[in-house]
């Protein structure tokens, strides 16, 4: 991690720590860290989705969404849907990990709810907050968002992917504009099993 600094606005606050979870190095200069980010790949020779070398025109769509503060993306071509969060919560399974917020049941479907925060952080969150699940797998899993933002495409000088996944390998890469973390969705089902 890099030296702290005195932070004074939540953007500067959430800025920086997406800017940590992309390193894995301690830069201690702006030329260090732009000379880092600059060794980056660009989207066209990114490996991070899959989905990237059977689309036609190399573009991807990514949905833009918030947890515990934190904006992250998600490719849609992973995203199996979108529910709302219930009324009635969750139903809790004990024994489960401490990320597991509990399990979204529907007729002939249960989706094991993950919290994002406690999983990537290892810090636990106010599951209150929580707003929507994000289904993925198959529907086999959600995840636990507090807002949803908007659509982006992953295209040219505003995406800066990962060579090598580092200490975060769910993190695919960055968004630099709105500044989000990209999830790669097979690494973070890695490690969910």
């Amino acid at each position: 991690m890099s030296k702290p600094t005195q932070i004074k606005e939540p953007k500067q606050a959430l800025a920086a720590y997406l800017q940590e979870l992309l390193l894995d190095s301690e830069p201690e200069t702006l030329e260090q860290v732009a000379a880092e980010i600059d060794q980056t790949l660009p989207v066209a020779e990114a490996e991070s989705f899959a989905s990237i070398e059977n689309s036609p025109d190399k573009h991807m769509q990514a949905l833009l969404f918030e947890v515990a503060g934190m904006q992250l993306a998600l490719s849609l071509d992973e995203l199996d849907g979108i529910e709302n969060w219930p009324e009635h919560g969750l139903s809790q399974i004990p024994g489960h990990p401490s990320y597991v917020v509990g399990t979204l049941s529907r007729p002939q479907q249960h989706t094991q709810v993950i919290d994002l925060t406690t999983l990537i952080t290892n810090q636990s969150s106010n599951s209150d907050n929580n707003r929507y699940i994000l289904l993925i797998d198959n529907k086999q899993l959600g995840l636990a968002v507090s807002a949803i933002r908007h659509v982006v495409k992953l295209e040219g000088d505003n995406v800066r992917w990962r060579r090598e996944p580092g200490q975060r390998p769910w993190l695919a890469g960055m968004l630099m504009s709105p500044l989000s973390s990209i999830i790669s969705l097979p690494e973070l089902l890695k490690i969910l099993r």
